[in-house]
């Protein structure tokens, strides 16, 4: 007899990877009663032990401060404290972890969705099988999430979609998916061991021949060391069905990687005699499939003009990324090209249809033309897909409503919600009326000046550079350098409101300095339109030129080079404080960098840090919000390998945020003029910490920070409430 489990939900989460897991915690932390299904037996999708594809997104792009956070950076900032050595069977615990305690969120593993049940323009249920427990699984909900990657519900569902650069409507042409999309890989992680490890291949590893002809082309190179995410162009199957012949794409890359790995230990061409292979994988890193039509399709002009959306939701920043369909067989072809881009909005309208009422869309399979898709699809941008459609499937099952008829007030309630847990809105204006901060005055024990000291190195312009830093007007800057000559050092000028070491902004103004021999001070002023943005200063190659350094300490201060993820800090300071960490920034609603660095910073000097908010009458509060500074600056990947090439222009981190408060206390002001503590955290990993109490009656607030990870502390954000949020 067939065992049949009916489950009645309030959403429904179909896909386990970065985007329904971030789904799922976004709509349960929401209060809805939410399900978590997905088809594998651990959570992660591409970033799983079961794939082990490295999460990557904005600052793995060149795109300064854009590292991703909400849901998915408080879960990278967990892992970087739990698991420093980005080992990814580590990261599926994490994620498992954050599942499993969270209220009102049940968790099926190993199901697969087959079948859907639809009345008029809504689903009603979806049905499939859950290997192991030889159960039918009957799930219905008031809202359905679909973050398959595949967009299964949407096809299911009969919705429209595209696949490549066609639209597919499987009411006229049935389930159709050969077209040309990205490939998928399969990796293999390496070991070196004390002693000599043969390799015989397998009878189906291509030929040494076959392997032999592909290296070097397309820029493939083949080393013994490497290993993880190095291995993302043994790529196959972009011009067959990704879904329906996975199976062949899967044995074709099997091939591929014994072929590859027997010539790297075999062919005499490389010291691999003491390697071996740890782990290689079975499942492979799908790219592309399906692509949801929704009510508004993103479209490549639109992040290449920046376009601005009421409905902004969460951000993209990776390059426009694009590999040929063929793989590893079109060897005559780059195997990838990477057009950098700035980070850009994505609305709330690429994740819901014009037509169905209770479906939305999270992850690679949301509404873009492909040209977007080239970027969007990585993970972090899914992740932070996966929350947004979290929050906008919760509003309308709170409100009973459908997707499409949400109201402009409905969905400003969506993107402060949105702001709340972290996410960042890029060039949105949005403040929150409820944050009782924003009529509070803000004072501190100490702040940063912003003054170079502390030399530590130069950095030589032989091959150019970029100098990085916030723009003042009226007010003049002071860069030390150390010249092996007389020389002219000329630099050309840009503004942005977030940089990337890639990319340049608004201005093409150019600017000469004539230097003398051996250590000096250029002075400098801001161009106009510089005021309130980033500005870069681009320097020609000059290899008698370097710039001195200081150790790092100032957010907001960044030199280095076009090609290198490797950040420094420049001898570079005003002549005049401008108060470009005063703890009033705290207030400011974007709590990260935005044209210019908006945090707190306490001098270094500082041994009992606090900051504090002031207010003139007594305030009515039950939750503070405190947003701390994890190094936005830095990429936080969900995992790596023990090496990497050169070529990812990937810098692991070291060790924790030195900015970021570790151990602190949050104070209210009582009445007869003590303070009281309600809340002390030790050993804080996380970025947005989020504190409850009964309401309190206070007319100040003070945050006592006692210890960091390494240097003086940075707040980017204050929030408090009179009701939790």
């Amino acid at each position: 007899m067939e065992r049949i489990e009916r489950i009645c939900t309030s959403i429904a989460v179909i896909g386990g990877g970065p985007a329904g897991v971030c789904a799922a915690l976004a709509a349960a932390r929401r209060g809805a009663p939410t399900v978590l299904v997905t088809n594998r037996p651990v959570l992660g999708g591409n970033s799983s032990s079961e794939i082990r594809v490295w999460s990557r997104g904005a600052v793995g792009a060149g795109n300064l401060y854009g590292e991703e956070m909400g849901i998915w950076g408080g879960l990278k900032l967990e892992n970087l404290y739990a698991n420093p050595d980005g080992n990814p069977v580590f990261w599926d615990e994490v994620l498992l972890d954050a599942v499993l305690k969270q209220d009102n969120l049940r968790l099926l593993l190993n199901t697969e969705i087959s079948e859907m049940t639809m009345q008029e323009n809504k689903i009603l249920r979806v049905e499939g099988w859950q290997q192991g427990t030889e159960k039918r699984i009957v799930v219905e909900a008031e809202q359905f999430i679909d973050a398959t990657g595949d967009a299964v519900l949407c096809e299911k569902a009969g919705h429209p979609y595209y696949v490549g650069e066609e639209r597919v409507d499987p009411k006229i042409h049935g389930r159709t998916l050969t077209h040309e999309v990205l490939c998928s890989s399969l990796l293999f992680y390496t070991r070196k061991e004390d002693h000599k490890v043969p390799f015989i291949a397998p009878s189906y590893a291509y030929s040494m021949e076959k392997v032999a002809s592909l290296v070097g082309n397309g820029g493939r190179i083949l080393s013994e060391s490497m290993s993880g995410s190095d291995c993302w162009w043994f790529e196959y199957g972009g011009d067959r069905d990704t879904i329906a012949d996975s199976q062949e794409i899967t044995i074709e890359l099997k091939k591929l990687v014994m072929g590859i790995w027997n010539y790297i230990k075999n062919s005499g061409n490389y010291p691999a005699d003491n390697y071996t292979l740890e782990w290689v994988g079975s499942i492979p890193g799908k790219r592309e499939s399906r692509r949801a039509e929704t009510a508004y399709m993103l479209t490549e002009q639109d992040i290449q003009t920046n376009a601005k959306f009421d409905d902004c939701a969460f951000y993209g920043g990776w390059y426009l990324d694009m590999h040929p369909s063929g793989g590893i067989q079109e060897s005559e072809k780059e195997n990838c090209v990477q057009t950098p881009v700035t980070v850009y909005q994505i609305p709330l309208r690429c994740l819901h249809t014009s037509t169905i009422a209770n479906l939305s869309f999270a992850g690679r399979n949301i509404g873009m033309e492909r040209g977007v898709f080239a970027s969007s699809r990585v993970m972090n941008t899914c992740a932070l897909a996966g929350q947004a459609a979290g929050e906008l499937a919760a509003m309308a099952w709170e409100q009973h409503c459908p997707l499409q008829r949400l109201s402009g007030t409905q969905i400003r309630e969506i993107q402060l919600r949105l702001l709340r847990e972290d996410m960042f809105l890029p060039g949105s204006e949005i403040r929150d009326p409820e944050d009782l901060v924003q009529k509070a005055t803000l004072t501190a024990s100490s702040w940063e000046s912003g003054a170079a000291c502390c030399e530590d190195g130069i950095f030589s312009l032989k091959q150019g550079g970029f100098v990085t830093f916030p723009g003042v007007e009226k007010n003049t800057l002071q860069l030390t350098v150390d010249s092996q000559c007389q020389t002219v050092l000329t630099g050309h000028w840009s503004f942005a409101d977030l940089p990337n070491r890639l990319l340049y902004g608004t201005s093409e103004i150019t600017e000469s300095w004539t230097l003398q021999p051996g250590r000096q001070v250029v002075q400098f002023q801001i161009p106009a339109g510089g005021d309130g943005k980033f500005c870069t200063l681009n320097w020609e190659a000059n290899d008698a030129v370097s710039i001195v350094l200081i150790k790092k300490n100032r957010e907001g201060f960044v030199c280095g080079r076009k090609d290198s993820p490797n950040y420094l800090e420049p001898m570079l300071s005003y002549v005049h404080d401008q108060g470009l960490y005063h703890p009033q920034n705290a207030a400011n609603p974007i709590a990260r960098p935005w044209g210019r660095p908006n945090l707190w910073q306490a001098s270094q000097e500082d041994t009992t840090p606090w900051l504090q908010v002031q207010w003139e009458q007594e305030q009515t509060i039950s939750q503070i919000r405190i947003f701390l500074d994890p190094s936005l600056n830095e990429e936080l990947p969900s995992s790596h390998a023990a090496s990497w090439q050169e070529s990812h222009h990937f810098a692991a981190r070291t060790g924790m945020p030195k900015h970021l408060a570790r151990a602190f206390r949050v104070q209210v002001h009582r009445e007869d003029g003590t303070w009281q503590t309600i809340r002390t955290i030790q050993d804080n990993c996380q970025r947005l910490i989020v504190i409850d109490q009964p309401q309190t009656k206070t007319d100040a607030i003070r945050l006592c920070i006692d210890s960091t990870w390494g240097s003086a502390p940075g707040v980017y954000g204050l929030r408090a409430y009179e009701c939790r949020g």
